[in-house]
């Protein structure tokens, strides 16, 4: 089972939580990953966690070793700057065939909190066998692209404001879309289902 990864910055004032559940830890089956993230959260408006996603390690410490009290309590007294090292679950591919073929659209979005209200997941690897499109995992309900309604998971991100993603690393097309303006015309392939 391939992995992708991927560092995930948060910051939080003091005295606030990340609005972020753990599942697992060493006594408990399995490797920690998020349950649940609460809406209107940090975490959750970060767009950069998925439900599902392994914490490797918090804030340099590898959580591969720890109780799930210890990493409930690790992550409670954190302080206010938060670096996640994150792995998920590769996105499938999709293949065009005689019942699938791919369209693009462009889609004009607005930011709201340095984000379009979708998380991304794939990117160009060294190893071919992880490289994937970017894909869309996850919109936001209520976020700028869930309002605008076009964007759908599953959906491939092929340009920001006419850069190409092809062959860019995940956090290669992070940085493209955090430093793109408050308006981005996005261009989108996606599956359309031939009967």
């Amino acid at each position: 089972e391939f992995k992708g990864s991927t560092i995930v910055e948060l910051m939080k004032k003091e005295g606030t939580t990340l609005g972020l559940t753990v599942s697992g830890g060493i006594d408990k089956d399995g490797k920690p990953r998020v349950s649940n993230l609460r809406q209107g959260g940090i975490a959750a408006r970060s767009d950069q966690l998925d439900v599902g996603d392994y914490i490797k390690a918090v804030n340099g410490i590898n959580l591969a070793k720890f109780r799930h009290d210890e990493i409930i309590s690790l992550l409670k007294n954190v302080g206010e700057r938060v670096v996640l090292e994150v792995e998920y679950e590769l996105p499938p591919v999709s293949v065009q065939g005689s019942s699938v073929i791919f369209r693009t659209v462009e889609v004009t979005l607005h930011k709201e909190g340095n984000t379009f209200g979708f998380v991304i997941r794939g990117g160009a690897h060294d190893d071919r066998n992880k490289s994937r499109p970017v894909v869309i995992t996850c919109v936001r309900p209520g976020g700028p692209a869930d309002r605008e309604g076009t964007i759908k998971p599953g959906d491939r991100l092929l340009s920001v404001d006419g850069i190409r993603l092809l062959g860019t690393t995940h956090a290669e097309a992070m940085s493209i879309l955090k430093q793109c303006g408050q308006e981005a015309t996005l261009l989108i392939e996606y599956d359309v289902s031939v009967m």
